[in-house]
């Protein structure tokens, strides 16, 4: 028969065995919490970075409109020290509109890259982009402009450049 001692024993040892189990229950709990929050956080960060570019892209865009109310003098000059070429006022106005319609397609480039993008609104913009740099406005524009970019986005764009310059036939021949 058991002792007391023995009965003390079985039963702080059963007691070690439930509080042992209880806190690996609670460090698996807290590990999951650990993980999740890291998540958030890391969501957050992505967040406030697409924040802080998209208010640097609106920053721009509003100073840029400036420029649309302005003379030519102040507009000719803008694009010159761009190294954009000038012409008519009128040409001016085209190029400036490319220029910021750039900041606006980079903007949503990255939106998409950092899946903050839904891809339905992503491929839908990605068509006016191509449209766009069909525009020989545009690729004066582009052609001076695009180490102020982003190299993904610069990247990018150079990829439709050269899809919309290969030859008809090129694309759909492949490579077999």
């Amino acid at each position: 028969m058991l002792k007391f001692a023995d009965w003390l024993q079985t039963i702080s040892l059963i007691a070690v065995v439930v509080a042992l189990l209880l806190n690996y229950r609670q460090a698996r709990e807290t590990a999951k919490q650990a993980t999740e929050a890291s998540k958030q956080v890391a969501i957050s960060v992505s967040v406030m970075r697409q924040d802080a570019y998209r208010e640097v892209t609106n920053y721009g865009a509003n100073f840029n409109s400036i420029l649309f109310q302005s003379g030519d003098d102040l507009l000719s000059w803008f694009l010159s020290s761009r190294g954009v070429r000038t012409g008519s006022h009128e040409y001016n106005l085209r190029a400036m509109f490319m220029f910021v319609r750039m900041d606006v397609h980079e903007s949503l480039f990255l939106s998409n890259r950092g899946t903050l993008l839904d891809e339905d609104a992503w491929n839908a913009w990605k068509n006016v982009i191509e449209a766009d740099a069909s525009t020989p406005e545009f690729r004066a524009v582009w052609q001076v402009v695009a180490n102020h970019y982003v190299a993904s986005f610069g990247e990018f764009v150079n990829s439709v450049i050269r899809a919309q310059d290969a030859p008809a036939g090129a694309s759909a021949g492949g490579d077999r």
